[in-house]
């Protein structure tokens, strides 16, 4: 099998940049890069989808290089350097274990990867708690016979004394509220060997592999380890609450209450013996003495002093350059991508989006949701969920890209993927390798965006490219000089940087085209220090994908998680029209409404008598489906807004994932729309511009129907040309 793995340093960057490249190629000696633009997607969908249109650049970086394997480390942990404490100690922390099974797991490790020195406090696949020591002739193992307990915190302590030969365990499970009994375990025995001290690092949730990686990653919540100075009692020592300092000397005091904030970890005991997390484990989630009096870590950190390790987060997979594109200063802004091949088939794309080198070229822009990207980079649960088969009423089909994740589980997981330990994935990024970017296969996220953009270039539509990354770094500047935006066709996540950009530049006078749906939804954050990485915390709908009680404020940065609409700033507010409902087994068409004799909508139909829209299209046959969106005056759209047109007919499976049970119920008014609906609308905003959004994700996949000749792309030339001229919007009467 041969299989090329490949990402960016970065997502966006400006003409005449450089971009670094990273590869892997199991079963390889060699591969070859091209650099392309790209026009239009494959995607296949017969005559009615544009060609594939990649054009080859000249870039010196194109051409054949030698093929290597860069790993891939999964899993998560502290990692403490230059540790170097000897002699007696005490080992104590509280554990909530998640999933035992499937290998031994380390809770506190020094054990060197090269030569076995060290000491390690393991648990192993039974919950048994086990000391491993590195000595002169080896590993030697002491099994406690204390075994914890799954899903339950628990202290435990462990004290080794190399002068005497004994070693004592203690185990406390500690009171929830589940009424249930808590029994303390103690254990003691003569050492098997005197432990060497190791010669690396300390780690907290792994040991270390010798390539860095993580060995014997755990599955659970740890709180305030601490490694104190000297043998104490065991039971004493497990004993110690997390808020309260110890009563020996310390070599290292790790309280996670404290920078919940940060990727590090404070030394509490003076020694200035400071840790930093790798590869993301959760923090912000509740500890032992979380007591649902508050819901928010910045309120109480005490309550919030645990981290989440898991073993198969992948935040950065942290390979070296491989080679380095350098874009031409000249290259016109737009989406571009390395195509990597090799023998036996193997191919990988890496997109990228080009700025204009200076300032604005286009009097308008597209906005790429890479924040959406991100949040669904690698998307398992699409293969692998029991109800993906439900929602879209038929057999899952897999293509080449779907096989290639599940045979390499170690590039990581996104927000809509359980953990190992069945626990919510809060974070996710594109700096790993990521199956779902791509512009071939099925027609979803970037295979739609860039329907969008064939549609713009063949009708002669001048369209500058941007990301919501740039949106969110640099805030309303990136708008600037552009008369209309683009949105893509599911631009669902949204930071508040990006959402108060796009807010102001829309009341200045801006004009949007949403031509999409479940956009604005989710609240989510960038993280301030790892460019592409995005947390995300759900709550309200999608319970499967719910974070856990009281653990609903992001780590990264201040703020809570959940819906813009829980925040209330519901899509509505800058839409007109906010999600609704989604179905994957057809697509349904629009029918105009009263609305669209208005003349304020004029230039909106011109050339359009028909009153269905939409009743075609490559994405399940019509223009209103996937997911969807719908206008309500409650939720925030403007009284002024016009409804243009609504879809009608779809299946019963667009009930199943509706917000409220109130959607579903019959209407009482036989001539009101259908509650299950996508709107299209229209507004004028008070500063000149406006605002148009069709609330459907398959808009875009009618938009080359007949070569571009039919009613959805007529419409949306005509949006287009009328937000570019210059004359502002005037604001209804009353």
């Amino acid at each position: 099998m041969t299989d090329i793995l490949a990402y960016a340093t970065r997502r966006s960057l400006r003409a005449g940049e450089r971009l670094g490249i990273r590869v892997s190629a199991p079963g390889l000696d060699s591969f070859r890069a091209q650099v392309v633009r790209l026009h239009a997607p494959e995607v296949g969908g017969g005559p009615h989808m544009p060609e594939f249109r990649a054009d080859p650049k000249d870039c010196a970086a194109n051409g054949a290089y030698p093929a290597r394997v860069q790993p891939l480390r999964p899993g998560s942990f502290l990692e403490v350097p230059d540790w170097r404490a000897k002699g007696a100690f005490t080992l104590t922390l509280r554990i909530y274990p998640t999933l035992m099974a499937g290998g031994t797991r380390a809770l506190v490790s020094t054990l060197a990867p090269d030569d076995g020195s060290g000491v390690a406090l393991l648990v192993d696949p039974d919950g048994q708690l086990r000391l491993r020591l590195g000595g002169p002739d080896g590993a030697a193992d002491w099994a406690t016979g204390l075994r914890l307990t799954a899903e339950r915190w628990q202290a435990v302590a462990l004290a080794v004394d190399p002068a005497a030969g004994r070693a004592e365990a203690a185990v406390l499970r500690l009171p929830s509220q589940r009424m249930e009994a808590f029994p303390a375990a103690r254990a003691a025995a003569a050492l098997p060997a005197a432990p060497v001290p190791g010669t690396g690092a300390l780690r907290i949730g792994a040991a270390q592999l010798a390539d860095r990686g993580a060995r014997w990653a755990f599955n659970g919540r740890i709180e305030r380890p601490r490694w104190i100075e000297g043998a104490r009692d065991a039971t004493a020592a497990a004993a110690l609450a997390p808020d309260t300092a110890a009563p020996w000397p310390v070599a290292g005091d790790w309280d996670f209450s404290r920078g919940i904030d940060t990727e590090q970890v404070q030394d509490s005991s003076g020694q200035g013996r400071h840790g930093r997390l790798h590869q993301m484990p959760a923090r912000g989630v509740a500890g032992s003495l979380w007591d649902t009096t508050q819901i928010d870590w910045r309120a109480c950190p005490a309550h919030y002093g645990a981290i989440h390790f898991h073993d198969d987060d992948l935040i950065d997979a942290g390979w070296q350059d491989d080679f380095v594109v350098q874009t031409g200063a000249d290259w016109p802004s737009g989406a571009y991508a390395v195509h990597l091949t090799g023998a036996g088939g193997a191919s990988f794309w890496v997109p990228f989006f080009l700025r204009p080198r200076h300032g604005v070229t286009a009097a308008t822009a597209f906005l790429v949701p890479t924040c959406t990207y991100s949040a669904y980079a690698n998307l398992r649960v699409r293969v692998t969920g029991q109800w993906n088969e439900l929602i879209h009423g038929r057999l899952t089909v897999l293509d080449r890209t779907d096989l290639m994740m599940l045979r390499y589980p170690q590039i990581g997981l996104s927000t809509y993927d359980a953990h190992s330990d069945g626990s919510v994935v809060l974070y996710s990024g594109l700096d790993r390798p990521v199956t779902n970017f791509r512009p071939e296969g099925r027609i979803y996220k970037f295979c739609q965006d860039l329907l969008i953009l064939a549609w713009a270039d063949r009708a002669g539509h001048a369209v500058d490219v941007l990301t919501d990354e740039d949106l969110h770094a640099e805030g309303p500047a990136t708008l600037a000089g552009y008369r209309t935006l683009i949105t893509a066709s599911h631009p669902e996540y949204w930071t508040t940087p990006m959402l108060d950009a796009l807010d102001g530049w829309l009341r200045a006078g801006g004009r949007m085209m949403y031509l999409g749906g479940n956009g604005f939804f989710w609240r989510t954050a960038y993280h301030p220090a790892r460019p592409g990485v995005v947390e995300v915390r759900r709550i309200g709908m999608e319970q499967i994908w719910a974070a856990g009680a009281g653990e609903t404020v992001f780590s990264t940065v201040p703020e809570p998680g959940g819906t813009w609409a829980h925040a209330g700033r519901a899509p509505d507010l800058v839409a007109g029209v906010g999600f609704i409902t989604q179905g994957f087994d057809a697509c349904s068409h629009y029918r105009k409404r009263p609305d669209a004799a208005d003349p304020r909508a004029a230039f909106v139909f011109e050339g359009v008598p028909e009153a269905v829209i939409g009743d075609f299209g490559a994405l399940m046959g019509g223009a209103a489906g996937y997911e969807i969106d719908r206008s309500s005056e409650p939720a925030g759209a403007p009284a002024h807004a016009l409804v243009l047109a609504s879809s009608e007919g779809h299946s019963n499976l667009y009930d199943l994932m509706v917000g409220s049970v109130v959607d579903v119920l019959p209407v009482a008014d036989p001539d009101a729309p259908e509650p299950l609906r996508a709107d299209i609308v229209f507004f004028e905003t008070p500063g000149g511009g406006a605002v148009f959004s069709v609330g459907s994700i398959a808009w875009c996949g009618s938009l080359s129907w007949n070569g571009y000749d039919n009613n959805v792309a007529r419409i949306t030339d005509n949006v287009l040309r009328r937000f570019s001229d210059p004359a502002p919007f005037a604001m209804p009467d009353g």
